[in-house]
């Protein structure tokens, strides 16, 4: 596995040698030459110098006392018709895996309310506290869990087999290789550092339907929908900003927002299903 790649990002698999078919593969582009190398399995990612677009700048956070704090909140909804639900036969490890696993990349609820997106408020670089840094993702019957969750820039990843067969982590971030992680052991976790902002995608190459996404956010200004579509952002400090909706099918939508002193801002964003 190249340290290099290891160490080039997140914020979030197996090397080339244990990498399986049925995983898609991905051009390992942009990897930074002469980038620090990290130890195996651990370690900080680092940040490249330019943040992906979706995320918007990188300046560091500053956690202040918000004085005279409004909201924001909204829902989120998708027209059109929502996909079925993809089922996918699994015909290997089947004592750990079972023998059927249904995709999560597009859920929804009642009134096509819309599941798994991030909302978040862009450009805040000072504000509440954090309400959690760290995140974890667990391999569990041959499924990461959660599909979609946010964690902050500079906070820990744990990455966790609970299955007796062995997983990898294959991240991503675009079509760049950010690690590709073996954890053959039952029981085992591996820390990563979160860095540069924005979706990270998680792939399995020896479970093909394995795949999850953290978003890792610049500011503690950010929600993850249930499945009533709905968020809500305290203790925004008066301003205006841009509120920015992010599906892992759907992309990315955003709204201008005024939030006024101890004053409520709506913002609602819909996809269309494809």
């Amino acid at each position: 596995m190249s340290s290099n790649s290891s160490k080039y990002l997140l914020g979030l698999s197996l090397s080339g040698l244990l990498a399986c078919g049925g995983g898609e593969k991905r051009e390992q582009t942009g990897v930074a030459p002469g980038a620090p190398a990290a130890a195996p399995g651990g370690g900080e990612i680092a940040a490249p110098a330019a943040e992906p677009a979706a995320a918007g700048g990188a300046a560091a956070y500053e956690v202040a006392a918000v004085t005279d704090g409004g909201t924001v909140s909204g829902k989120v909804t998708l027209t059109g018709t929502a996909p079925a639900p993809e089922k996918i036969e699994v015909t290997k490890d089947n004592n750990a895996c079972g023998t059927e696993k249904t995709l999560e990349s597009v859920q929804v609820g009642a009134g096509n309310t819309l599941a798994s997106v991030v909302v978040w408020l862009d450009g805040i670089a000072k504000g509440k506290e954090w309400a959690q840094r760290d995140a974890t993702i667990d391999q569990k019957e041959c499924r990461y869990a959660p599909y979609v969750q946010a964690a902050a820039a500079g906070g820990n990843l744990e990455i966790i087999n609970s299955d007796p067969v062995m997983h990898n982590i294959h991240a991503y971030s675009g079509e760049e290789t950010l690690f590709n992680l073996a954890q053959p052991n039952q029981g085992q976790k591996t820390p990563k550092k979160l860095t540069r902002t924005g979706p990270v995608e998680f792939k399995c190459d020896v479970h093909s339907w394995m795949h999850a996404w953290v978003f890792v956010a610049a500011n503690p200004y950010y929600a993850v929908t249930g499945t009533d579509g709905g968020f809500s952002l305290a203790d925004v400090p008066p301003g205006s900003y841009k509120a920015k909706a992010w599906h892992s099918v759907y992309g990315i939508k955003e709204a201008d927002v005024t939030v006024a002193a101890k004053g409520a801002a709506g913002a609602d964003f819909t996809f269309e299903a494809k």
